[in-house]
């Protein structure tokens, strides 16, 4: 290969990199009590071009962000001298040992905190720490988490209080969303690392008996189990609250693409008291629920099911009194395993019908299969399962287990729905709703990325795709807002999905901001319009593509670049 064409490649690529937009992998912790100042680890690819983050949420402000430099590998003197540095920080010497009588002193890397590591802090000490100690492993590492950013974020006093999404931006693009939340509850974090050749810190405690809730932040690393001590109030049921996969509902290079979390509750003993993994079948985020029979020191403890970890598995754990729960108002309940719920009902006219249940998107662990029948017993007129979606959305799916069901009634008269688990399983919160309607078509419209960053002139790509119901087959139009101009903005009835760009119109810079798109269609001669649903496309393990929905769509416009004046000449004289 001749050196032009090795420098076009390189010059091609490196254009590909550098427009990238950044990508936010995880930020740690996952959140800050209100009326408190926090420094965050946030890690990525293409961070080092972010310039600011935007919070939903109001109440937030950033005070700083800083790079973390990316670490080369030591040669082998050069990591016994940097580990003998910093053994002797922690022993209360900030000064640097003498350099060793090294005859490749010369080829020694150079990074911006090796020189300094005197003047860092705890935080920056143990990101350095953890890099020469923590062994890589090649199968739980990924580009896409090897940049980092510190960034410290206030929280007003009276911020509101919830889970609301940051992203980046800055001249390479703007991120995704991340979820972030604001809690009156303290958060108190897994200790810092220490290298395994010196003593290691005694677990965080926390205190819980006065009727105070407090959040758990920690990062899961490979093989890694962390843990935490709380004194428990006896008598009182306290729950703990696992977010993981909420967090990070998609992992695309991991199996089972999520952090799977288990937590187990022990005695001062190391006994252990209880045990909890999934929430439900379908959640695999844990709640453990536990009456201590007296006031005391408890551990808790919490890894992944397969014992993986990286940067990413990032976790919190609310620990507080348990609520209690609610009556569900539901048509019906599959109380016992193996049993079969029935429902009654009458047709008046004859005619096509929509039967359609829902449990697992109402958070039901019921796995619903619905048969009809005339009469108990009777032939089975027909049996619906899963729905076969073309596309799935949320941060678990569920819509395709809720069985959707059409049927031409031809006769009027009594007709019996059956509603069973799948699996067989059952009990009292195995509910379900049966909804039999006329069928009402309509549709819903969903894009593959909620953010975007616009320079005028030049295309910016997104994906719509459409979920028809209830046989609609109509083409649909997309309306943009007017500093807009879209390349192909119609869904016809011959496609699932159009990908198209759109261009800045405007003549001004637009910071980030909300904006709409809606989705229009004609049915049954009205005009029927759906704002479209803003999401990001993730894929898990290797595989399945999947849309998280977002809060909004955001946006950030630069208009085209003024070109030069054009010199005016002076013609000579004839």
């Amino acid at each position: 290969m001749n050196k032009r064409l090795t420098c076009a490649i390189l010059l091609a690529w490196s254009a590909i990199v550098c427009h990238a937009d950044p990508y936010v992998g995880y930020i740690y912790p996952s959140g800050i009590q209100a009326g408190t100042t926090n420094r965050f680890i946030v890690g990525g690819q293409g961070l080092f071009g972010v310039q600011g983050f935007y919070f939903s949420g109001k109440g937030l402000h950033v005070l700083s962000i800083e790079k973390v430099p990316n670490f080369s590998p030591p040669t082998g003197m050069q990591r016994r001298h940097l580990v003998k540095w910093l053994d002797g920080i922690a022993a209360g010497d900030r000064n640097e040992p003498p350099l060793p009588n090294d005859p490749h002193l010369n080829e020694w890397r150079s990074n911006a905190w090796w020189s300094v590591l005197g003047t860092l802090d705890p935080q920056k000490l143990a990101i350095v720490e953890r890099d020469l100690h923590v062994p890589k492993n090649a199968l739980q590492a990924t580009p896409s988490l090897r940049q980092m950013l510190l960034v410290t974020v206030a929280a007003d006093a009276d911020a509101p209080l919830g889970r609301s999404s940051f992203v980046g931006w800055g001249w390479n693009g703007i991120s995704a969303p991340r979820y972030f939340e604001i809690t009156a509850a303290p958060h108190i974090h897994e200790p810092m690392y220490v290298p395994p050749h010196r003593m290691q810190p005694e677990p965080p405690v926390a205190d819980v008996r006065a009727n105070t809730a407090v959040m758990l932040d920690g990062q899961i690393m490979p093989g890694s189990t962390d843990a935490f001590l709380l004194h428990l109030p006896g008598g009182r049921r306290t729950a703990f609250t696992v977010a993981a996969r909420e967090l990070q509902p998609f992992i695309g290079d991991a199996v089972p693409g999520f952090f799977n979390a288990v937590i187990t509750l022990k005695d001062t003993q190391g006994n252990t008291i209880a045990v909890a993994d999934d929430e439900a079948r379908f959640r695999p985020d844990p709640v453990l629920e536990y009456v201590p029979p007296k006031d005391g020191l408890y551990r808790l403890e919490i890894h992944d099911v397969l014992y993986r970890g990286r940067a990413d598995f990032v976790y919190s754990i609310a620990v507080g009194e348990a609520r209690p729960r609610g009556k569900t108002t539901a048509d019906g309940v599959v109380a016992r395993p193996g049993a079969t719920a029935t429902r009654k009902f009458k047709i008046d006219t004859p005619g096509p019908r929509i039967l359609e249940v829902t449990a697992r998107r109402r958070g039901s662990p019921l796995d619903a299969v619905l048969t009809l029948r005339r009469t108990e017993n009777g032939p089975i007129l027909a049996q619906w399962d899963d729905v076969t979606n073309k596309l799935f959305t949320g941060t678990v799916p569920q819509s395709e287990c809720d069985p959707i069901g059409f049927y031409d009634f031809t006769e009027p008269g009594e007709y019996l729905a059956e509603i069973s688990d799948r699996t067989r399983h059952g009990g009292g919160s195995y509910v379900w709703w049966l909804d039999i309607r006329d069928p009402r078509p309509d549709f819903e419209v969903f894009s593959s990325r909620s953010t975007l960053s616009m320079t005028g002139g030049k295309p910016a790509n997104i994906t719509f795709r459409i979920l028809r119901k209830d046989g609609f087959n109509g083409d649909v139009k997309l309306e943009f807002p007017q500093n807009l101009r879209v390349r192909n903005g119609v869904l016809t009835s011959a496609v699932d999905e159009v990908r198209t760009s759109l261009f800045y119109t405007g003549t001004r810079p637009a910071g980030i901001q909300p904006v709409k798109i809606f989705a229009s269609a004609t049915i049954g001669g009205t005009t029927v319009r759906h704002p479209v649903v803003p999401c990001d496309e993730y894929e898990q393990a290797f595989a399945w593509k999947h849309l998280v929905p977002a809060e909004s769509f955001l946006m950030r416009c630069q208009p085209a670049p003024k070109k030069p004046a054009k010199r005016k000449t002076s013609r000579p004289a004839r």
